[in-house]
């Protein structure tokens, strides 16, 4: 009398082997899944400081700038920072408007910031706030450069 089969650890039915291949696409998909999310994470910006520095400063048609960052960061899609310096009686560019805020916060100097039609002067210390999709510039009406500090945001989610 014949013994009845039984499967083996050695014996793979067909629909055993198609599995085979689908298991190793899952895992591989979802160990790419986990190497791009780390990377991700890499590149969002942890807490640091920056000092004061002229060295990366660019000289342009208005004066100056110097780029601190442009990156996300836990809770932003973008932070971008920089330092722009205007000479007496320039503007970087003409009235735009923009998805993102920003602020202005000034160093030195005098300016006047145009904002939906109207115009205000503000000197050292002062803060220049632009909101979303507004029409805004600012000029250097001073004698001396005026340096300012730009911080924008772009928040998750915002049309770009």
């Amino acid at each position: 009398m014949r013994k009845p089969y039984r499967k083996t650890a050695s014996w793979r039915t067909l629909s055993d082997m198609k599995a085979i291949p689908l298991a190793l696409l899952l895992v591989s998909v979802a160990a790419a899944s986990s190497f791009a999310t780390l990377a991700a994470q890499k590149s969002v910006q942890k807490s640091t400081v920056y000092g004061w520095s002229t060295a990366d400063t660019k000289p342009n048609d208005w004066g100056r700038v110097r780029q601190v960052m442009r990156t996300p960061t836990p809770t932003l899609d973008e932070l971008e920072i920089h330092i722009s310096t205007l000479n007496p009686g320039k503007s970087p560019h003409a009235p735009h408007q923009h998805q993102h805020e920003e602020l202005l916060i000034i160093k030195e100097g005098t300016l006047e910031t145009f904002q939906s039609g109207a115009t205000r002067r503000v000197g050292p210390g002062g803060i220049i706030f632009q909101a979303s999709n507004e029409l805004h510039n600012v000029t250097n009406v001073g004698q001396t450069p005026a340096t300012y500090f730009v911080i924008g945001w772009t928040v998750p989610g915002a049309a770009k």
